[in-house]
């Protein structure tokens, strides 16, 4: 079985219909090059999962609350309550929910007032815009594997009007970093690690941005903290020992979030 054949399989499915065909595609070849054939296909599937199943528990209809944040506008309701059940539907944001009203006042604090934003591997955390009180022409761009969550994403900017937004698809090893204040990788850096050990640093080092924001988890998807908060910070640091950035650390009870500001020729 050819790459293209079992990417075309594995897209056939209900449960990847929606990805990437570029990412499936990725990962289908790493995986015939490192199994046979039968187990390969096994191996795709698992770490489909792993890097983007396990954060949906439960599919959302996306059509369905879509249709439901047009009916909750129409009655009035504020935007900022009718999107935060909606970021409920995805674990490693509605860990963040709890920290929302201080979690990015105390990230722009430090990089300043951003003009752009790059988000990769968004899934809904662009529906948190309105506790980022971003400046009126800040462009925002959410990268995403995931089809169907971005149209969604797509028609909720545009009934709330906001034109400067957009969430496309992106896959971090194969697209183009677009250039941006602030690259955003929230919990990201563990799920590149997962598909190719060793990458962080050079996905890192190949951002376009003045700013970049990491992050990782306190607490697996389970709820332990299995002393995740020392385990990830050394293990950052010792990531980036070698390089010439000015780093600060913020630790929320949910999240651990490193600022990097990147010191290149470019910026």
């Amino acid at each position: 079985m050819s790459a293209e054949e079992l990417s075309r399989k594995i897209l056939a499915s209900r449960k990847y219909s929606s990805l990437y065909p570029k990412t499936v595609l990725r990962i289908a070849e790493d995986c015939l090059s490192k199994y046979p054939e039968k187990e390969a296909e096994k191996k795709a599937r698992n770490l489909l999962h792993q890097i983007w199943g396990a954060y949906i528990p439960i599919r959302p209809g996306f059509e369905k609350l879509l249709e439901q944040f047009r009916q909750e506008i129409k009655t009035g309701k504020e935007i900022k309550e009718i999107v935060l059940p909606f970021l409920r539907l995805q674990a490693s944001i509605k860990e963040r929910i709890g920290i929302l009203d201080n979690f990015y006042q105390k990230i722009f604090t430090i990089t300043g007032s951003p003009g752009s934003i790059v988000d990769w591997a968004c899934g809904l955390n662009p529906l948190s815009w309105l506790w980022m009180n971003l400046p009126k022409n800040c462009r925002y761009l959410g990268l995403d594997v995931d089809k169907e969550q971005n149209n969604f994403l797509n028609n909720v900017f545009k009934i709330a009007g906001k034109n400067n937004f957009e969430a496309k698809l992106g896959d971090i090893f194969i697209d183009q970093p677009p250039k941006a204040d602030i690259v955003f990788l929230f919990k990201f850096l563990p799920l590149l690690e997962h598909q190719q050990k060793g990458s962080s640093l050079e996905i890192l080092e190949k951002q376009n941005a003045k700013w970049l924001v990491v992050s990782f988890p306190t607490k697996s998807l389970g709820g332990r903290s299995k002393n995740m908060v020392d385990f990830y910070s050394k293990q950052f640091q010792n990531l980036i020992r070698n390089q010439p950035w000015q780093i600060e650390k913020l630790l929320f009870p949910t999240e651990l979030v490193f600022i990097i500001k990147k010191q290149t020729t470019n910026n």
